[in-house]
């Protein structure tokens, strides 16, 4: 008990202690042993059985039972009925953990106190208020009946981990659509004796499948809401790690949860990358990849989710190593090819997941899917559009609009900006020899070196042919003129093809440098002054840099 909520034991210790103090100032009266033991097995259906939920929240309707039985026979009873209530509900429960033991002990203590409040210097007689001063006090008492129900849930769930307006929400719904049937029921077993009330209840039951029909409504349009959502953040921000924090946002209102992550799936490395995390101020906690093996395997293989206790977490070293609490897997599948897996994560202390809990969520979970595999097909067709198919570095369209931007940006912050207009040696006669295949990885080999040999705000394309270009923004000449020289002898180092089975051959580069603004104001002005300064670098003898002056 002490493991599962940080105050559950407190508030035990609390309702046990109200309970003979509750018994002192207010002597139980005779009971009828029949009416009393129907309304305890009423609450204990009634606290097993909840009808649903709102958000994230369960909906039980015990505190209506309670409330009858405290009327008639007083806070004591209806503590007690609470109390015997909650114990034999999680023991018919007992493989599923749930918030039975916290609900019970909370209504226990909100019925005592609403309750002496209630009989506080009232004369003894019908529970039924006689009068409209009796009527106000009724409505005070189910008021604070509610009002401490909700700060003893919040409190008991450790206050900042639980969600207190979620909690208000259902509370006061719950006393709202049951208040009216134990008013009636009392008013009934006034008039008209036990059998009557039976009548009362069946309409209460009625009442409790239009509730339970009207929620799993409302779970619906919860659902309709967040599609929207993701729908219009898709169109918003073609980026997954964005769309994720808009997915775990709408989730937090269904589901409980404390972080959550998504990962990739690629079958041919056998890993897992992380794309992105919620909060993102996770990030920093998860690895970057993570090995297909174990739990992780078996949900891609099976394409079901898996649920995981924390105590079962903790005996699988796949995932007690990265995660922590209870453990939600589930594999996301695309045309019946898994894209990656998404994972929930909730404190130890917390309940553990339920399928109840996959079910609020699948339709999400399933629709992510889609737009995820989406998102990737659009991304794949822009980059065929932007991305040379040789080098996989921008093409010459691509290259031309990032240099035109790059000096729009210079030109407003003030920034210099140089050009590095790029040249294999001698290519032409490479191809004849070895062969265009040869050449062909040349130019895959060569992107790479100048990919992995400048900054990450760098911008290398490829201009034509056997031409490269590499946009050093807030970079002046004698900079980028270092870089050029150190490019030169990185590529004079690399070892190329040659002939099949033969010596690896020796390639060389010219580079031709141009800064904005002082050799051009344009991007034509700057690309000529560029390809001049290249020019004059295979004219000297090449394998060397030239800055335009």
């Amino acid at each position: 008990m002490r493991g599962r909520h940080p105050n559950l034991w407190r508030i035990w210790s609390l309702a046990l202690i109200g309970l003979p103090v509750c018994w002192w100032l207010q002597p139980v009266p005779a009971l009828h042993p029949l009416p009393v033991l129907l309304l305890l097995l009423l609450t204990i259906l009634t606290m097993a059985l909840p009808v649903g939920r709102l958000g994230t929240r369960r909906v039980r309707f015990g505190s209506a039972v309670v409330l009858y039985a405290a009327l008639l026979y007083g806070a004591c009873v209806g503590a007690m009925i609470s109390l015997l209530a909650g114990v034999a509900a999680q023991r018919l429960r007992q493989r599923e953990q749930n918030d039975i033991p916290l609900y019970a002990p909370a209504l226990a203590l909100s019925v005592l106190v609403s309750g002496a409040f209630y009989y506080y210097r009232r004369q003894a007689g019908s529970a039924v208020p006689q009068s409209w001063s009796d009527w106000l006090r009724l409505l005070v008492t189910v008021a604070l009946f509610v009002g401490l129900r909700v700060v003893l849930l919040w409190w008991s769930e450790g206050r900042r981990h639980a969600y207190w307006r979620q909690v208000a929400r259902v509370e006061f719904i719950v006393e709202a659509v049951t208040l009216p049937t134990v008013l009636a029921a009392l008013l009934a077993q006034k008039q008209w004796g036990w059998l009557s009330v039976l009548p009362t209840c069946s309409a209460g039951a009625v009442g409790l499948v239009a509730t339970r029909a009207i929620i799993h409504a409302h779970q619906a349009q919860r659902q309709v809401r967040a599609l929207r959502t993701l729908h219009y953040r898709l169109i918003a921000h073609l980026h997954p790690d964005r769309l994720l924090q808009d997915l775990g946002e709408e989730l937090r209102r269904l589901l409980v949860f404390d972080r959550l992550s998504l990962w990739s799936y690629s079958r041919q490395e056998a890993h897992l990358q992380i794309v992105g995390v919620h909060p993102q101020r996770e990030r920093a906690a998860l690895l970057a990849y993570l090995p297909v093996e174990g739990i992780f395997s078996k949900a891609i293989d099976q394409r079901k989710p898996l649920i995981l206790s924390d105590m079962l977490r903790a005996r699988l070293h796949e995932v007690a190593e990265h995660f922590g609490g209870h453990l939600l897997i589930i594999p996301l599948i695309v045309h019946e090819y898994p894209w990656g897996v998404l994972v929930l994560e909730r404190m130890a202390q917390r309940e553990p997941f339920t399928h109840s809990d996959y079910e609020a969520i699948q339709v999400l979970v399933d629709h992510l899917a889609i737009l995820l595999e989406n998102m990737r097909l659009y991304r794949q067709t822009v980059d065929m559009a932007t991305r040379d198919g040789l080098t996989g570095l921008l093409n010459h369209r691509r290259l031309y609009e990032r240099l035109k931007e790059e000096i729009s940006r210079s030109s407003r912050y003030h920034h210099p900006m140089t050009l590095l207009m790029i040249d294999v040696d001698y290519f032409k006669r490479y191809n004849d020899t070895y062969g265009h295949q040869r050449g062909d990885e040349v130019l895959r080999i060569l992107a790479k070196i100048l990919q992995q040999n400048v900054r990450q705000s760098d911008i290398v394309g490829r201009y034509g042919g056997e031409e490269f270009a590499i946009i050093l923004p807030e970079t002046d000449k004698e900079s980028a003129g270092v870089l050029a020289s150190r490019l030169c002898e990185v590529v004079a180092r690399t070892p190329f093809p040659g002939y099949p089975g033969g010596a690896p051959v020796h390639c060389t580069i010219s580079i031709g440098v141009a800064s904005y603004p002082d050799d051009g104001l344009t991007v034509s002005d700057l690309v000529a002054s560029a390809d001049d300064a290249l020019y004059l670098a295979k004219r000297y003898g090449r394998n060397r840099v030239v800055i335009a002056s």
